[in-house]
């Protein structure tokens, strides 16, 4: 539910309320206050077509240039409505004025939005370089990504170009900041290797794309449903993109083509899943635009779709690629794992560090007693050959371990 406040020159608010018996709003539903000073029109929100409401109070009143007139929207904390059994069959949703407030707050080259994008590149990059997850996480929180990209869509949604188009600059200059600092930070920082961190953003996968899906679908719910939604938060951390454009900065210092692509990948993945995702999910909760825009919109949305739907398509080819090459790489250290546990990791009471399988060649790093018998690494060996191919080659690095008790 949404309350309009309406103040208008003492007089109009009978006007006001003539328009809303028009429109077949119940009595119950607003409350007029008079006074010499100027009138106040208190309207529930809750059973009604909103944006057909608040289209007609403005096109029926300037509340823009009249000093004696205001309209102010907001979302009451708590609702307990005089008829339940309506309110259930209601599919509430924001009104359009309130998402366009949204999408113009986020799309603002602010002095804040500009501060917060540098902060959250640099640190991003660091979480990257220090392949510290907590520390990239805390970046995507910060980082003001997922409403530019909102704002985009409604533009498309709305038929409103100048939304739109605010949204792209203001994504591309996030975008820019990121890469720069990244680069930046690649160059100064000394013996910066590829960690964990930057190797997942490097190599993307068709379940990526899935993610930004899902991320895309729950964030435009959340914001048509209540747009100061908590739920915004999980949505900003799972869609939020800085840390992968500051993979491409950091690809840039390193001269690494590999992870320039890779993440770039992943970035243009994203970007169009995420839009696809939340165009689909406005469209069909319906958000329509104001009937001037009606006609521009359509187009917008129909070339929108094709074009994202295409660009999608296409870019699952590589991810394709990349993530059956992924499964290739680790189902044989899967197989050594494998055979290590069901065969030999009681019987030797060791505990395995790590398994590395490249080209032909299996890497395992045990600790183990320092007593133990290497006829049990041959076994381990024979069978891992017996699995994987005689043509295998297996090294063990053995970190030797000792108990030690210590006198009562």
């Amino acid at each position: 539910m949404q309350v309009v406040h309406a103040t208008f020159a003492s007089g109009e608010g009978k006007d006001a309320v003539e328009l809303l018996k028009n429109l077949g709003v119940e009595i119950e539903d607003y409350k007029l206050i008079e006074s010499k000073s100027g009138d106040l029109l208190i309207i529930n929100l809750l059973y009604h077509n909103v944006d057909v409401l608040i289209d007609k109070l403005k096109n029926r009143f300037d509340f823009t240039n009249n000093v004696h007139r205001s309209l102010i929207i907001f979302t009451p904390d708590t609702v307990i409505p005089s008829n339940k059994e309506k309110a259930k069959k209601e599919a509430y949703r924001a009104s359009r004025e309130t998402i366009v407030t949204y999408a113009k707050e986020n799309s603002e080259m602010s002095s804040q939005l500009v501060f917060l994008a540098v902060v959250a590149a640099i640190i991003a990059t660091l979480g990257l370089i220090l392949d510290n997850t907590p520390v990239i996480v805390g970046a995507m929180i910060i980082a003001p990504v997922f409403g530019p990209i909102a704002t985009m869509a409604i533009g498309i949604v709305l038929g409103d170009l100048k939304l739109l188009v605010k949204g792209i600059v203001v994504e591309l200059s996030i975008m820019g900041i990121a890469i720069v600092i990244g680069a930046i930070f690649g160059l100064i920082i000394p013996n910066v290797s590829i960690t964990h961190a930057l190797e997942v953003r490097m190599l993307p996968t068709l379940p990526d794309l899935l993610v930004a899906l899902a991320a895309g679908g729950a964030g435009a719910y959340a914001l048509i449903t209540h747009v100061k939604s908590q739920q915004l938060v999980g949505v900003v951390i799972a869609a939020a993109l800085i840390p992968v454009m500051a993979t491409i900065g950091v690809g840039i210092s390193l001269h690494n083509v590999d992870m320039i692509i890779g993440a770039s990948l992943l970035l243009l993945g994203n970007l169009f899943t995420l839009l696809l995702a939340i165009i689909m999910v406005f469209y069909f909760k319906g958000l329509k635009p104001q009937w001037w825009y009606e006609s521009t919109a359509k187009k917008l949305i129909k070339k929108s779709l094709v074009v994202l739907t295409i660009s999608v398509i296409l870019l699952t080819i590589p991810l394709s690629i990349i993530t059956y090459n992924q499964m290739v790489r680790e189902e044989p250290e899967d197989v050594v794992r494998q055979i290590y546990r069901e065969h030999f990791g009681d019987e030797l009471e060791s505990r395995l560090f790590s398994i590395d399988v490249k080209d032909k060649k299996v890497d395992i790093i045990l600790y183990t007693p320092i007593n133990t018998d290497k006829h049990y690494f041959k076994l381990l060996s024979d069978k891992i050959k017996d699995s994987l191919g005689a043509d295998y080659q297996v090294i063990f690095e053995i970190i030797p371990t000792q108990r030690l008790e210590t006198p009562l």
